[in-house]
């Protein structure tokens, strides 16, 4: 790929008008996915009009592709073209972290790596979300190596125009270039060094406030070990905005206020200091000695050749799979000798996928793909449906099946079920049916998602978000909850699993996850309708106890009295305030179990007086 190709670009708008919809892309949020997957597909059509194209989702900086992966599997939905993720990268700091911090991307090193060639008869998407110095971008293009190779973005800044050609990968080779420049005498290195090691000395304040000094408006995060801190007035501002308690140093060396919180929390709470209107600079103290900073001087020199060389290698790997892609007359001349020589030697999936486009070129049978097993009421094809037993537990069996080509998470199946598919009993659709209902179930369409916000009782849905708890101090650490505001009523609370199943795959509403989980709450009479008192009850009975506590209580045909229930502070709202549940249905909420049991032993003392 020569330096000065050009690539074609898409993008929706300018940065500053899908900002927002940017944030949610980084914090995983589905329904930001989903709308971002919309906008972008039809300028992904006209790109791809009249050619066979794959999406290659960008990687992060911790090395693998993640909210750009799903962003792609939802275009490939809404425009068929499938997603390949077929490219990775070293962890490093975020380009535009670093560009906050004043610091320039041509001082990150970032080499991304391939894992399966694209062949020609294919061209490749890079997905990414926001266009801004060039850079990522540029390496995704270098490191497919695809000479049509096309960019499609959420957002660009105002350095890009939408539509036009740019040289990415310039941008790229002008950074290994300077990567290569960089002194590597060992004089040098060890001046460095002596420079690294006098900062080494001073304290986390001196280091603070030298900070400070230069970043007076800017909030200093400082990496000591496993934890991000910080001191004095930017310790109280964070502990603020993000709600982590403060602690008081042993010793004056380290200023007189500490806020910190672990590094591996830096993705949840940098975003949030931003939007808060912060600026951030963040640093790395250095703590290693003398002999560690030269042991791993002369580690990255090692790592530095090392990647020299796989890159000659994988050179070496693209010119051999550049000669076997020929024409189809040039094939048919080739010896029989040749190839299997060539077969033996590449025995990577890059050289085998080409030689098989290359046979299909020659006329070959191709083979043709596997009929569904079934197909769902939104047209989605079911396929490779079947259960394994566990390598680990020989009792436990799972069950799993495809879906449109993505593979769905293994559901532990029940034993009865186990032993019907085993027997043949039991079909592909009936465990479907069982283990994954919300992928059968119709989808909800965008509109009529947005249009039902509305509750049973006539109250607007003001905001409804589904998120991932990250604050470790709370006990649902790391489950989903559903949040939304009412009026100026706000509540949250864990999802079940059901629940979180049938909103990621958009087969319910608003209303109805709100209905669901807050009618108890909001005291809605929906809620209080599930609820039907057991046949043989005479009367109900609403009272006050000694201790001024409102209780419910049922009389039997026979005369028989309950125990007498206490109604929570919601139900005594929902009964005497709203008027939106009546006695019958609160003795049904409290008191059918009792009924039952009481009927129960009614029914059996009379068999025993009859024997």
């Amino acid at each position: 790929m020569s330096n000065k190709q050009e690539c074609t670009f898409t993008s929706v708008a300018p940065y500053p008008k899908v900002r927002q919809l940017a944030y949610g892309l980084k914090d995983g949020d589905y329904a930001s996915i989903c709308k971002a997957a919309e906008m972008m597909a039809d300028g992904i059509r006209e790109m791809a009009a009249g050619r066979n194209c794959v999406l290659v989702p960008i990687p992060n900086h911790r090395g693998r592709a993640v909210y750009t992966k799903t962003l792609a599997n939802e275009i490939s939905r809404r425009t068929g073209i499938p997603t390949w993720d077929i490219l990775s990268c070293r962890p490093h700091m975020p380009l535009h972290y670093a560009k906050k911090n004043d610091l320039k991307p041509e001082g990150i090193y970032l080499k991304l790596n391939l894992y399966r060639q694209v062949p020609e008869q294919f061209t490749p998407i890079v997905i990414d979300n926001v266009l801004d110095t060039g850079y990522t971008a540029g390496a995704a293009i270098k490191a497919v190596g695809h000479p049509n190779t096309m960019l499609a973005v959420l957002g660009y800044t105002k350095n890009h125009l939408t539509n036009k050609n740019y040289q990415f990968n310039q941008l790229a080779t002008n950074m290994e270039k300077k990567m290569q420049e960089q002194p590597s005498d060992k004089k040098q290195s060890a001046e460095t060094t002596k420079k690294q090691v006098k900062n080494k000395t001073d304290t986390p304040l001196e280091v603070y406030q030298r900070l400070k000094s230069k970043h007076p408006d800017a909030l200093i995060l400082m990496r000591n070990g496993d934890f991000y801190r910080s001191l004095n007035e930017d310790a109280q501002k964070i502990s603020d905005t993000l709600r982590i308690p403060t602690q008081k140093p042993k010793s004056k060396k380290d200023g007189e206020l500490i806020a910190e919180f672990p590094h591996h929390a830096l993705d949840v709470y940098l975003p949030r200091l931003i939007r808060a209107g912060n600026r951030v600079a963040i640093a790395d103290m250095l703590e290693l000695s003398q002999k560690q900073t030269t042991n791993k001087t002369t580690q990255q020199t090692k790592n530095q050749t090392q990647t020299d060389t796989m890159e000659k290698k994988t050179e070496k790997k693209r010119t051999k799979a550049k000669e076997v892609r020929v024409d189809q007359n040039e094939t048919a001349k080739v010896d029989k000798t040749e190839v299997k020589a060539e077969n033996k030697a590449d025995t990577k999936k890059e050289d085998k996928a080409v030689e098989k486009t290359a046979e299909q070129s020659a006329g070959q049978k191709v083979h043709k793909p596997r009929e569904p097993q079934m197909v769902t009421v939104n047209g989605e094809k079911v396929s490779h449906g079947h259960a394994f037993q566990s390598n680990q537990d020989p009792n436990k069996w799972y069950f799993t099946a495809r879906l449109d080509g993505q593979q769905l998470r293994p559901q532990l199946m029940k034993p009865e079920d186990v032993a019907a598919y085993q027997k043949r009993e039991i079909g592909v659709e009936a465990l479907m049916q069982t283990y994954y209902p919300t992928k059968l179930a119709k989808k909800v369409t965008p509109e009529e998602y947005k249009a039902d916000n509305k509750l049973s009782d006539g109250r607007v849905i003001e905001k409804m978000v589904v998120y991932k708890e990250h604050d470790e101090q709370r006990q649902d650490v790391g489950k989903y909850k559903l949040y939304t505001q009412v009026g100026e009523q706000k509540m949250s609370r864990t999802m079940s699993k059901e629940d979180l199943n049938a909103y990621f795959d958009r087969v319910t509403t608003p209303s109805k996850l709100v209905e669901k989980n807050f009618g108890e709450q909001l005291h809605l009479a929906s809620f209080y309708n599930q609820f039907k008192l057991e046949e043989g009850v005479k009367d109900v009975r609403i009272a006050k106890n000694y201790d001024g506590d409102w209780t419910v209580s049922a009389k039997l045909a026979d005369d028989r009295t309950t125990s007498k229930a206490v109604l929570s502070w919601h139900d005594k709202q929902a009964l005497f305030t709203q008027k939106t549940a009546t006695k019958e249905q609160l003795a049904a909420r409290y008191l059918n179990t009792e009924i039952k049991e009481m009927q129960q032993e009614k029914v059996s003392a009379k068999q025993a007086f009859s024997r």
